[in-house]
């Protein structure tokens, strides 16, 4: 009998491992970023038992669409059965340009969740403005007029994912934003209702400002009971 359950204890584990090993985060950061910023999000997914992985790409020399055929690339090689991504900012828009490349491929991972915090899903008017200045699409890089409003070479040109989305966006809570410039709450770059896309299966408010969503603790629990639950509030801490 004690080998019987040792076997089953046994067998049990190794079930469990393959399905753990099947199974990745990826955490994709926004323009300028270096990743260290998402450490403490990547610090919770962990603690609650998933893989993850910080994916850094250049955001201020490599145009979103050839970074996401990059990222593609190194999702195939790694052969995870199933994958969910949580991302910031830009990094949201990398992972929309995913689909544009997958959607005939039968043997790429299925993306299960994608939780985006601060996602410029429908552009922002802060790129606008600076798109029209030189010198500030040289230091930005390509990636400035991909995040204009322009119907066709902005954000909103992108793929709509397939997957499950949650979004997380930010403000002060208050008639005025971060920003002035900007008409309406703002997180100082984004107004809120510039992050969805109109698919999405939960979206929260948190007030706090662009970057520092990232480091905010109930962000991060938010993330977790996300691709937990497909949730933002469903879990208890």
């Amino acid at each position: 009998m004690k080998t019987l359950h040792a076997f089953c204890f046994t067998v049990a584990l190794l079930i469990s491992i393959s399905i753990k090993a099947s199974y990745k985060v990826y955490i994709v950061h926004g323009l300028g970023g270096i990743g260290l910023e998402l450490s403490k999000i990547k610090n919770t997914i962990e603690k609650s038992g998933f893989e993850s992985e910080i994916y850094w790409y250049p955001s201020l020399v490599r145009d979103i669409d050839s970074v996401g055929k990059l990222l593609i690339t190194k999702i195939r090689k790694e052969n995870y059965d199933t994958i969910s991504f949580v991302t910031h900012s830009l990094g949201g828009l990398v992972v929309r340009t995913l689909y544009e490349h997958i959607k005939t491929d039968s043997n790429f991972p299925f993306i299960h969740r994608i939780v985006m915090v601060a996602p410029p899903n429908q552009g922002s008017p802060v790129a606008d403005f600076f798109v029209q200045w030189s010198l500030a699409r040289f230091i930005v890089g390509p990636n400035l007029k991909n995040l204009t409003t322009n119907k066709s070479t902005g954000a909103s040109r992108y793929p709509i994912p397939a997957a499950e989305v949650g979004v997380i966006s930010g403000g002060r809570g208050k008639e005025n934003g971060y920003n002035y410039f900007l008409n309406g709450d703002n997180d100082g770059v984004l107004l809120p209702e510039m992050t969805k896309m109109g698919i999405e299966k939960d979206v929260v408010f948190v007030k706090a400002a662009h970057v520092e969503l990232v480091f905010n603790s109930e962000v991060n629990k938010m993330v977790v009971n996300f691709l937990k639950t497909g949730k933002f509030t469903s879990l208890v801490f």
